[in-house]
């Protein structure tokens, strides 16, 4: 499942039932987290609904759009690193658009170039706890890059500029663009994960709203999208769930029930 504009809304909050319900899921079901949220990130803005508050989280998960997995209890399985070449070209980027924001993310820190409003503004409402930096301050190894920037325009003139790099990007909001390694998305290290936990024969049912979740629904059994997602996702996915009333996995968990 993914997190942003999935399991939480617009403002962040998860509904009620759906965190009683990750707190205690049914026996034979795996939960698994695909987020383009770190770690980090994602531990944030569980705790911000009141789940998980101490020790490490206990769920498996795909973080940073398959730029890194770990197993249950944060235990960090696999990590995809952007390429020194590529993180050259890609600062070089911010240079050029020196009023768009980009965000670096490591394993464990987010640093922002070209801190601008709304970038700060995004950084807050997501838990970002961004460090603001200039280009020079990157460090070497960086797992994903977000772009932010509320003109589609110049988000597309960036995504054609990346376009003859090896990278993996695609949009996880209207305002932001994400890159990773080529190769690289949530489905690809889901795959892998599930592997490494002995859980490759089961079937796979996914649920995400954004472009960065249509590699997930090429991989399960089943696809679900909440009612606020993309048009591109509602299109492509099984089933639409509107989570205002019983929340998403209810609702989910039912539709699985009625084909096993």
């Amino acid at each position: 499942m993914d997190v942003d504009g999935t399991l939480t809304d617009a403002k962040e909050t998860i509904h009620p039932m759906d965190a009683a319900l990750l707190q205690d899921f049914p026996t034979g079901i795996q939960p698994v987290l695909t987020t383009g949220r770190s770690l980090v990130g994602a531990r944030a803005v569980l705790r911000h609904n009141g789940l998980f508050q101490d020790g490490p989280l206990p769920l498996p998960g795909v973080f940073m759009n398959g730029g890194a997995a770990y197993l249950p209890g944060e235990v960090l399985r696999e990590k995809h690193i952007i390429s020194k070449q590529t993180l050259g070209a890609l600062l070089g980027l911010t240079k050029l658009f020196s009023q768009t924001a980009f965000t670096f993310f490591s394993l464990e820190r987010v640093f922002l170039v070209n801190p601008n409003p709304f970038a700060r503004h995004i950084s807050q409402i997501h838990y970002l706890e961004a460090t603001e930096v200039d280009p020079e301050g990157i460090p070497e190894e960086v797992v994903k890059i977000m772009i932010l920037d509320q003109n589609h325009n110049t988000l597309a003139e960036i995504k054609q500029l990346a376009a003859g790099l090896p990278i993996e990007g695609a949009y996880s909001l209207p305002y932001a663009f994400e890159i990773n390694p080529p190769g690289i998305t949530k489905a690809n290290t889901l795959v892998s994960l599930l592997i490494t936990m002995g859980l490759d024969d089961l079937p796979v049912y996914t649920v995400g709203d954004a472009e960065n979740d249509l590699s997930l629904f090429m991989t399960s059994v089943m696809s679900f999208a909440p009612s606020s997602a993309h048009p591109v996702v509602l299109t492509a996915a099984d089933h639409i769930i509107p989570r205002e009333k019983d929340g998403l996995l209810r609702p989910i968990l039912e539709l699985m029930a009625e084909i096993v």
